[in-house]
């Protein structure tokens, strides 16, 4: 799921969520098909819910028929972007979850999986630690093939 070419360490500064959402949807990703259809469909989760989660960290997350095959999206961004509906819910870490519209024996919980696996390691604070720290994408990826391995 996770793809070092899905993995970036943004050097510019993204003023808004809309800004970042629209940046991670539209970035080289041959899991999606139509890469508009998608960012409305996170747009459109987002709106209903917002995705922050704890400690600078937001998870937007669709199902969508613009998804050819699940996918997770890491970035940390470069300045905190407001994410959430309180006040101090900054986000400086997105991951950023795609996942197909169930079809044909598709797992439907899938995308649940992968938000309480992704959950699971974020609730500590060493982990998070870690993902702020990491000085390359490729890092990153090593730190985050751990929460892939509690997908197995």
């Amino acid at each position: 799921m996770f793809d070092e070419k899905r993995i970036i360490l943004l050097t510019q500064p993204l003023a808004t969520k809309e800004e970042v959402i629209r940046y991670l949807t539209h970035m080289e990703n041959d899991c999606v098909q139509d890469a508009d259809l998608y960012e409305q469909a996170v747009s459109d989760r987002e709106v209903s819910f917002a995705t922050y989660t704890i400690d600078g960290v937001a998870i937007p997350h669709a199902k969508s028929s613009a998804v050819e095959t699940p996918f997770v999206s890491f970035a940390r961004l470069k300045a905190p972007v407001t994410w959430g509906t309180e006040p101090g819910e900054d986000a400086r870490m997105v991951f950023l979850i795609g996942v197909p519209e169930a079809a044909g024996g598709t797992d439907t919980n899938l995308h649940l999986k992968i938000l309480a696996a992704l959950s699971k390691k974020l609730m500590h604070a060493s982990f998070r630690h870690r993902l702020e720290e990491a000085s390359s994408t490729k890092e990153l990826y090593q730190i985050l093939q751990e929460i892939e391995e509690e997908l197995k």
